[in-house]
């Protein structure tokens, strides 16, 4: 009789999780805080999560005490952001652990999918170190910053290999599974959350399942995903009304039809910057993924693997390709489908070498190609993340947070001050006024360069680079109490 293939023991298993946590937490968790907040998105969500704290309103996002509909996102990413802030205080590190955790659990979300679907660990490995090391998804507005991009990722990610199990084994858990994370994906990035769902119904049909659909489970997940969109939108309307016309503007019927604030590009766009940068030195891999995967043994797993998960993400990138509006992270959900398709090429072409020779390599030998293969990607990809702290410190406007703490530690009896910007639009500083004031009680006044003449004297102004700092010294003797680089706490002295 032949032996029983038993499950590796716990240490084994657990050596092999370890070593996923190792390979994620440069990439993913080095220099995190180093950063100041970014001007976007980032430091506006940041201080939707503050305000949040200091009002009790866990309903309606604001900026500046008013509902914020530019922002018009479910609150999912300010509530974990405000329990971040709430632990850790409001810190850079704070502001991005709920992204860098988000991406983390999507890493091993891949990993195990890898080792299940491609048949071993060390191809689990292998499909965690391409995400690791790809550029596309290892960077700013995804997953090293406070957005909603990296959580959104994670439901998604979720979310397809559900469905994928689901329509292999045609359990109702894994239909479930899959309407309860993206009704998530809903509440983190609404709309955005169910740009997968073309991808979904295609891959049904190519797989010639649409018998899954004739029970139950699907549809009542569905019904699981729109109730949850429904009473969200409802709710938050009747709350503060306005919010369905911020949410169209902003959300659905503006970036889908016109191209807001100049964000337009052509047709191949993300593919082309997908090739060229962000997930080129596994392009090859992936596409190989696909084609390979296509012909393998019907029903096999790698057969429904490249399948599933080539149509879903070949049918996003046609949705987000034909949106008016492209940013670029709206391709992010993408990459985790792409990282479990190039390593299941790798494998694959692996496993028909090893054949065609009659060999097959030790374990040992075979963990060593793993990590030699994702040696020069990895290597890259940590240089990169060191280089981006290094261009983002050069922006003077997003010095003040670095600055306005070093101070408080040196004139801890200054308190109350004005805070002088350049003039362009920018909620980096506004967010680190939020975060002095919950952290230190300051009392803090933003004045643009229009507003200086009216400040009297001897108030203590607070400014970060020359172009801020240059019509104070226009209008007012000063006194320097205070310098960090280009930022300068002043006194106004007397006038010119």
């Amino acid at each position: 009789m032949p032996r029983s293939i038993s499950a590796p023991p716990f240490a084994h298993q657990l050596a092999r999780l370890l070593l996923v946590l190792a390979v994620s937490a440069l990439p993913l968790f080095w220099l995190l805080g180093s950063l100041p907040a970014q001007q976007w998105d980032e430091a506006r969500t940041g201080l939707n999560a503050l305000e949040m704290l200091r009002s009790n309103n866990w309903l309606v996002l604001t900026h500046r005490g008013e509902p914020d509909l530019w922002n018009s996102k479910p609150p999912l990413v300010p509530w974990l952001m405000a329990l971040s802030f709430k632990l850790l205080g409001p810190t850079e590190v704070a502001l991005r652990l709920p992204s860098a955790l988000a991406a983390l659990a999507t890493v091993l979300v891949v990993y195990f999918a890898g080792s299940r679907w491609l048949g071993s660990w060390r191809a689990g490995l292998l499909a965690a170190l391409v995400l690791l090391t790809t550029q596309g998804y290892v960077t700013l507005h995804v997953s090293r910053t406070g957005d909603f991009d990296a959580l959104l990722t994670l439901w998604t990610t979720l979310g397809t290999l559900s469905w994928l199990a689901y329509l292999t084994t045609g359990r109702a858990r894994h239909a479930w599974g899959t309407g309860a994370a993206f009704a998530l994906a809903v509440l983190t990035k609404g709309i955005a959350g169910l740009l997968f769902g073309p991808g979904i119904i295609v891959a049904t049909l190519l797989t010639g399942q649409v018998r899954r659909l004739r029970q139950f489970a699907p549809w009542g997940a569905f019904f699981l995903i729109l109730g949850v969109a429904v009473s969200w939108y409802t709710i938050r309307e009747l709350v503060a009304p306005g919010y369905l016309a911020g949410v169209w503007q902003y959300e659905v019927g503006g970036p889908a039809g016109e191209e807001l604030e100049g964000h337009g590009h052509h047709f191949f766009w993300y593919v082309s910057k997908l090739a060229e940068t962000k997930f080129g030195a596994w392009l090859v891999a992936a596409l190989g993924g696909i084609g390979l995967g296509w012909w393998l043994p019907r029903r096999s797993r790698g057969w429904w693997l490249s399948r599933v998960l080539s149509t879903v993400a070949g049918m996003f990138l046609l949705v987000i390709s034909l949106v008016k509006t492209q940013l670029d992270w709206y391709d992010a959900p993408v990459y985790p489908l792409l990282a479990l398709l190039a390593a299941g090429g790798l494998v694959w072409v692996g496993r028909v070498v090893a054949a065609h020779y009659h060999r097959r390599p030790a374990a040992a030998a075979r963990l060593a190609a793993v990590l030699l293969v994702a040696a020069q990607p990895y290597g890259v990809q940590i240089m990169l993340t060191r280089r981006s702290t290094d261009v983002a410190r050069r922006n003077s406007s997003l010095q003040y947070g670095r600055h306005l703490r070093a101070q408080a530690q040196q004139l801890p009896h200054l308190r109350e001050y004005l805070l002088g910007d350049d003039g362009f639009f920018n909620d980096s500083p506004e967010f680190y006024m939020a975060a002095m004031t919950a952290q230190y009680g300051h009392r803090i006044t933003r004045v643009g360069p229009w507003q200086v003449g009216w400040a009297t004297p001897p108030r203590v102004v607070t400014t970060c680079g020359a172009k801020a700092w240059k019509p104070w010294q226009q209008y007012y003797q000063t006194r320097v109490l205070f310098r960090t680089d280009s930022c300068v706490t002043f006194r106004l002295e007397a006038r010119r």
